[in-house]
């Protein structure tokens, strides 16, 4: 019987998976079984670790993302962070949080693993992408063993900051991207009577003893949608949709009909986990100023 060893581990017992690949099933060595599906993820996700009956973006948010990053007008967002990962020279990546696998795909090491909470995303991504090991899981609880990959990325996905620092060594990276100040404000400003600047937070924040932030810049630039259909689906795939009046998506079709003009403005954070905790007395500080680093591009999209 053909077996072949990864670096997924049983989300039961914590101990390694072994693919069967005859038999399309992960098999641990206390007995417990998990199927692959047909799309070629595993479903690592337990029944108690769910939030809800159906966890994770709903499919028509899904749907609504793949649609608008396939236009390439969050492109720049991509190269700069696969060009943060490849300057890192890892050997094993995983994406935490990579949803219908878009940045996954373009992302380069000899082994690539991904994970989701939403099952349809990560069905989405492995029917895409045959060279990613993805997995059905939550951030809060990562099947993989201790210490067994050199970096993770994370793009605007929940994160774990103790799963994060388990599972990377010393000296480990993490690049995280996550909204700047003026992400996106001319759809909040349409959202909220009052559109107030998105708060920045550091998402490692929470354990500063155990990951030290090596590199914060920020990527700004402008883009157009000029087609009705795109914008909704940028607006579908945000969070500011549950907060939304009802006559939204009517404004948001005139704005488009006239030129929808948007601003893309991200945080790009790199931390490097550290070999044992900094000292206490570094919990207290703030952390470093992000440098405007403004990247001057025009997109639209027709």
């Amino acid at each position: 019987m053909e077996q072949r060893t990864t670096r997924w581990r049983c989300s039961v017992c914590s101990t390694s998976l072994e693919l069967v690949p005859t038999e399309r099933r992960w098999l641990c060595s206390q007995g417990h079984s998990f199927d692959v599906a047909r799309e070629g993820y595993v479903n690592l996700l337990l029944a108690q670790q769910r939030r809800s009956r159906i966890p994770g973006d709903p499919p028509e948010m899904v749907r609504a993302r793949e649609r608008f990053l396939a236009t390439g007008l969050y492109r720049a967002l991509t190269e700069t962070v696969v060009a943060e990962v490849s300057s890192c020279n890892p050997r094993a990546v995983l994406d935490v949080g990579c949803g219908e696998g878009h940045h996954t795909r373009a992302l380069e090491a000899p082994e690539v693993l991904a994970f989701d909470v939403a099952k349809i995303a990560v069905a989405h991504a492995a029917k895409r992408d045959q060279r990613t090991s993805y997995a059905v899981a939550n951030a809060a609880s990562v099947p993989l063993a201790d210490g067994v990959v050199d970096l993770c990325v994370n793009i605007f996905g929940p994160i774990d900051s103790s799963e994060l620092a388990r599972v990377l060594p010393a000296g480990g990276v993490v690049v995280a991207a996550h909204p700047a100040h003026d992400h996106l404000k001319e759809l909040r400003s349409l959202v909220y009577r009052t559109a107030r600047p998105h708060v920045v937070k550091d998402p490692l924040r929470d354990r500063r003893d155990l990951f030290q932030l090596t590199d914060t810049h920020e990527l700004r630039y402008r883009f157009t949608i000029n087609e009705p259909a795109t914008a909704l689906d940028l607006f579908t795939m945000t969070p500011y949709r549950w907060h939304a009046v009802p006559q939204i998506e009517q404004a948001i079709i005139e704005q488009a009909e006239v030129g929808f003009e948007l601003t893309a403005d991200f945080v790009i954070s790199v931390y490097r986990r550290t070999a044992q905790p900094l000292l206490r007395e570094l919990g207290h500080l703030t952390p470093p100023t992000i440098p405007h680093l403004v990247r001057t591009q025009s997109t639209s999209v027709s």
